[in-house]
């Protein structure tokens, strides 16, 4: 089929006749005319239905690009909410966190003091017990001197074995310092020492 343009139908001429135009060559022409006409109705129909379906299409992806972006928009807000969700909690549990060192630190050091008030305790304890043993030792040494010298009692046989020689004077002190500088558990009750 011939494509004619609104140009080629402005400019066609027709041959003259004896009483004008030929009828035979303006009916062709006309014919021609109206099946073009006819081609580009046809044409101008499909192009409308595919305009049209085209047009639904279109708006079935903005509803499509509107729903997801509803869709990220509420994902973002979620987000956002679960992340201030998590903080408070981190937050709260910072704060317990806090709270529970604070109170085993203030447990530590009432157990502290308690155990300096034991410690102290025993220093006393073990001063008094070796200044009340300094006492004993003292006077079972001037029992032994009263003894040796002979205050009231005969002295019989003298053995051949020897005599073990008892601390004097400074001996004796240094033997009751050692005594304080031991510990507790090298410590022997006056019983276990004489």
């Amino acid at each position: 089929m011939m494509k004619i343009s609104p140009l080629e139908i402005e400019q066609q001429t027709f041959n003259k006749a004896f009483r004008g135009c030929d009828p035979v060559e303006v009916s062709a022409y006309l014919e021609m005319l109206a099946g073009e006409f006819e081609s580009l109705i046809a044409e101008n129909a499909e192009l409308k239905e595919k305009v049209k379906e085209l047009s639904t299409r279109l708006k079935s992806y903005q509803e499509l690009e509107q729903t997801l972006q509803d869709t990220l928009l509420t994902t973002q807000k979620t987000a956002e909410e679960a992340k201030r969700n998590v903080k408070k909690e981190a937050d709260l549990i910072i704060k317990e966190a806090h709270l529970e060192r604070e109170q085993m630190l203030e447990e530590a050091k009432v157990r502290l003091a308690e155990l300096s008030k034991k410690i102290s305790d025993l220093q006393m304890s073990k001063e008094s017990y070796l200044s009340e043993f300094k006492a004993f030792l003292s006077a079972q040494w001037h029992l032994l001197e009263s003894i040796e010298s002979g205050a009231g009692f005969t002295k019989g046989p003298v053995s051949t074995k020897r005599r073990r020689a008892r601390p004097q004077g400074k001996e004796l002190d240094r033997i009751l310092d050692s005594l304080e500088k031991t510990g507790p558990q090298q410590e022997a009750g006056p019983e276990a020492r004489s």
